[in-house]
């Protein structure tokens, strides 16, 4: 942001605006993950209370804006703005990392690669333990050594045997050493694709319900970040003044505050799963948003303003709460990394769509209408998620004495 308050042309502030977010997306994630770790019984009413925060800034910066403009200018108002996001960093440094998140650093696993007694590289493949007790128990350990240094090839200088009076000989010739020169250059691409998709738990999008779930968050955060960017701008095109308008987004900011203060109550005491709650939300947000587009009075835009704060306030905090609970605490740092892919491309997108449809109808009320379909596209991709999830319960009960008993999935802990 500091950098932005140096920009005179369009590339500039596009460049410095790029940087704050992905600065901003570090801070995002990492605060969203480590709940995850820290908080188990109250995760909901915790996560809540964290992204409490991001509705507390919704209502003050708005305001701040306004005066730190009127007083300063805009060039001012980002090196102070600046200023003020400095204290993340200090903030980030009073996190201690979680016991439970080192626990398996000193215990081998698959493919892991450890140093020997006699100082090569072993690469562990699998390690099963048949007994566990102090008698003559048996432990059999299964290691598999693999010499991962592939032999290096000279092309330049391998000697071509064209003649040999042996036949059982293979005859290298440059058709040969070009064919393998390809498969050694495609087996080093398949290991480095296979390293990258593991490291980056790519294949979480092989599942059904995960490409549901990515495509549902991007489909909604197109109309939540579309409804946010243009939102004072929609008041304006009303004929609100622009302290006005900016009061109906700390509005928002309030409802936001409200709603996620309180849904962990409803959440952690099991009165509404956190999935249902949220198709709840995006069918009202866009019920809402929808409405919107008939009022032209203040009072009811303070009130609807009130009421899509409370809806779409718990769009972030709800979001890592259903993804820990569909693919487990093992890989839910890279499933919400990869979610938050989705949040990123909608940010791009959102606002632009948006306001290209203003350009091209000088109508903000057709730009929330697409908005508002947008949330309810993801409240009905959410609804095939929740009927997809009835029926995997379904399927992993297992009946024991006439009694229902779920099995435990692996990936959840």
């Amino acid at each position: 942001m500091i950098l932005s308050s140096f920009t005179t042309t369009y590339t500039q502030i596009f460049c410095s605006s790029a940087l704050t977010g992905f600065g901003v997306s570090f801070a995002y994630t990492t605060c969203s993950v480590i709940m995850g770790f820290y908080f188990r019984r109250y995760y909901v009413l915790a996560n809540g209370i964290v992204f409490a925060g991001v509705s507390t800034g919704m209502f003050a910066l708005p305001i701040l804006f306004e005066y730190l403009n009127s007083q300063y200018t805009w060039r001012q108002c980002y090196r102070i703005i600046a200023a003020m996001c400095l204290n993340i960093s200090v903030a980030g440094a009073l996190i201690a990392p979680h016991p439970s998140i080192d626990t398996d650093q000193n215990n081998p696993k698959k493919g892991e690669i450890t140093q020997g007694p006699d100082g090569d590289n072993h690469t562990i493949n699998s390690i099963e333990y048949t007994a566990a007790n102090t008698n003559e128990d048996k432990e059999t350990i299964s290691l598999e050594e693999q010499n991962n240094e592939l032999p290096e090839v000279d092309i330049h200088h391998q000697k071509i045997h064209e003649e040999s009076t042996d036949p059982d000989v293979e005859v290298q010739t440059p058709e040969n050493t070009k064919t393998n020169y390809i498969r050694r250059l495609l087996s080093y691409a398949a290991h480095f694709l296979n390293a990258f998709c593991r490291v980056f738990e790519l294949r979480l999008f092989l599942k059904l319900d995960f490409i549901i779930l990515f495509t549902t968050m991007y489909v909604l955060s197109v109309g939540y970040m579309g409804t946010i960017i243009h939102f004072v701008a929609r008041f304006e095109w009303v004929g609100f003044t622009p302290a006005k308008s900016s009061f109906l987004l700390s509005l928002m900011g309030i409802g936001g505050i409200v709603s996620r203060l309180t849904h962990g109550f409803l959440v952690d005491r099991h009165y509404i799963t956190a999935i249902n709650l949220y198709f709840l939300n995006l069918i009202l947000a866009a019920a809402f948003v929808f409405s919107l587009t008939f009022v032209s009075s203040y009072l009811w835009s303070q009130i609807l303003s009130f009421f899509i704060g409370m809806w779409m306030g718990l769009f972030p905090p709800l979001a890592p709460v259903i993804i820990k609970d569909l693919v487990g605490i093992k890989r839910f740092n890279s499933a919400f990394g990869l979610t938050i892919v989705s949040y990123g491309l909608a940010d791009f997108t959102g606002g632009f769509f948006v306001g290209w449809i203003y350009d091209l109808t000088e109508d903000y009320n057709k730009s929330f209408y697409l908005t508002s379909a947008c949330l309810l596209c993801g409240g009905l991709l959410m609804l095939v998620l929740i009927i997809m999830n009835k029926k995997k319960v379904n399927r992993s009960l297992k009946l024991v004495n006439g009694v229902s008993i779920p099995l435990k999935n692996e990936d959840s802990e």
